[in-house]
């Protein structure tokens, strides 16, 4: 009689990798709000009445001649420009549109961003809430209508800090791949970029993970693949004598603006205004009121482990301590556990994540004064922090949120922004300049159209363009594009301080004729190194009270070249 074997008892399998689903009802209304917010924005630039601001007409000349680096910027911004045009036109409107796109799929970066650092259903709500937060907040709300360099590289530092994050809790390469992409498609957008290495060093200690440090594969591999991206623009710059990295340290160092407490003070204050008021309130005081979340008891217990990742946080291995098996309330999380990793390090990155840049630029203002802009990445970090405060990942799902606090900061943030934007509708013609933030892109179309009839002019059609300024030559590039005018800067230094004086200056050498476009009446200094000179028009646009756009055009024949005008030289009469 044959004795069977009995079966075997099966093993039990170890559960799924498992993280909190994104979509869901919330995600449903920020993707409808960000729509609605986008087209607000494409409204404003629509019926505003404005132009380009003259960094972005800027930009869209480099765009008509693509290469790997320009005098003050990397090429990012060209080549998104480029695209966008390409797809839209080149219109206002065809301009700005990709780049504008950009800083909404920053906020819903912000949703994986958040995550991945509170690995819960709490967690997702939370980058809902940072990713609303951030779409409001006044530095987005103003800087979302330009196509400017802090776009790029306001995505790129939130997919960095994203990929930084679990590259380090898990030390798989892709992690450490994507990071080097991120990192190197950010640096060909602004050398700010290079700020976030400040924030991978602290995190490769101060991250726990399987392995912590230098010595391994991954971060030597972000590091070259960040560099092998930003080849082409360092090879760009060793071949024209360095000119971007030049004019970055001039920028940071040799600054002729004042310096002192003030300006930075004033810096300091402006940060809180880009970042909103009432947010800024909101975070310190339910931080203040709830406290900083510690590894207790009773918070662990309060988060269900169906809410966590298991087996996904710690390279597939599963945490040993779980918020609902502590069995002594003194006993702490382990350090990698999902959550001491959520609970402590993840509010730890995200200020390593902002304050090195805000500290950078502080002591830049404090030197020689900073632009409101320049630390515009820390503000990823801070949305997340105070979005921690407002909706708060380590609670259950059903616990009571703050609501009425994120009401007000969404509705504040709102109308702060749309009423300095709309300030001038408000107020009226007599607005003083000063507080109309777009007064410098107003009447420019304007002027140029009642100026094209001196270029159409049989005497001096298809003649080139000379001006005196950069914010006229750029202008002049996109305002004149349908004609096709070549531009010409004027340069008798021979100086090479800028993108045009190394590209568009007007040969030092007699006999041409050029068509002068100046905001000055009697722009002696040029016309005297002509033969002859005749005005052919001028307009006069009033953008504000105390404000206009005034420009005149020349008719210039037999330059003499950039020496002494010669005596004989006759002037016809204006």
């Amino acid at each position: 009689m044959s004795r069977s074997t009995p079966a075997s008892s099966p093993r039990p399998s170890r559960p799924a990798s498992r993280w909190p689903r994104l979509w869901g009802p919330s995600l449903g209304l920020l993707l409808a709000f960000l729509v609605a917010l986008f087209l607000y924005r494409v409204w404003v630039v629509q019926f505003s009445g404005i132009s380009l601001f003259f960094d972005e007409a800027q930009y869209w000349d480099w765009a008509q001649d693509l290469s790997w680096g320009y005098y003050s910027k990397p090429p990012m911004i060209a080549g998104l420009i480029w695209l966008s045009t390409q797809l839209f036109g080149n219109g206002v409107l065809g301009v700005k549109l990709l780049v504008m796109l950009l800083y909404p799929l920053a906020s819903l970066a912000m949703v994986g961003f958040a995550r991945a650092l509170w690995p819960t259903s709490s967690g997702v709500r939370t980058g809902v809430v940072a990713a609303a937060l951030f779409a409001t907040i006044p530095t987005v709300g103003l800087m979302g209508l330009f196509a400017s360099t802090d776009a790029p590289l306001i995505l790129c530092w939130t997919l960095a800090g994203w990929m930084l994050w679990r590259a380090q809790v898990t030390d798989r390469l892709r992690y450490w791949v994507a990071l080097g992409v991120v990192c190197g498609l950010g640096l060909m957008s602004k050398y700010t970029m290079a700020a976030f290495a400040v924030t991978a060093v602290w995190a490769l200690w101060g991250i726990h993970g399987p392995r912590r440090g230098l010595f391994r594969i991954g971060p030597w591999l972000t590091i070259a693949i960040a560099l092998a991206l930003l080849a082409p623009n360092l090879w760009w710059n060793a071949h024209n004598g360095f000119p971007t990295l030049q004019h970055t340290a001039e920028l940071t160092t040799q600054s002729t603006r004042r310096g002192g407490f003030e300006p930075a003070l004033v810096f300091a204050l402006g940060q809180i205004l880009m970042l909103g008021p009432v947010a800024v309130l909101a975070g310190g005081w339910l931080r203040r009121r709830r406290g900083q979340p510690q590894a207790t008891d009773s918070q662990m217990v309060s988060v269900p482990a169906s809410q966590w990742a298991p087996t996904s946080i710690m390279d597939g291995t599963r945490p040993s301590v779980m918020p609902d098996e502590v069995a002594t309330p003194r006993k702490v999380a382990a350090r990698n556990s999902p959550y001491y990793l959520a609970s402590e390090s993840s509010f730890r990155f995200l200020w390593a994540l902002s304050l090195p840049l805000q500290l950078i630029a502080v002591v830049q203002a404090f030197h020689a004064d900073a632009h409101v802009n320049w630390a515009a990445p820390s503000m990823v970090g801070f949305c997340m922090l105070i979005a921690a405060r407002l909706s708060p990942p380590l609670l259950r799902l059903a616990d009571p949120r703050p609501n009425g606090w994120l009401v007000a900061v969404l509705l504040s943030n709102i109308v702060l922004t749309s009423a300095v934007l709309h300030l001038r509708d408000i107020v009226g013609p007599t607005l003083p300049s000063k507080l109309d933030v777009l007064v410098r892109m107003r009447g420019w179309d304007t002027a140029f159209q009642q100026l094209t009839p001196a270029i159409q002019d049989p005497t001096t059609t298809g003649l080139p363009v000379l001006t005196d300024q950069r914010l006229l030559i750029t202008h002049a590039a996109y305002h004149w594009r349908e004609h096709g005018v070549r531009t010409l800067y004027w340069n008798p230094q021979g100086t090479r301080n800028n993108h045009y004086e190394i590209t568009h200056s007007l040969p030092d050498q007699m006999g041409a004729d050029v068509m002068l476009v100046t905001s000055q009446r009697e722009p002696t200094h040029i016309t005297s190194r002509f033969a002859t000179s005749r005005l052919m028009a001028s307009t006069r646009v009033p953008v504000g009270p105390d404000r206009s756009v005034e420009l005149h055009a020349y008719f210039l024949r037999g330059f003499l070249g950039y020496g002494e005008r010669n005596d004989d030289a006759q002037t016809a009469p204006r």
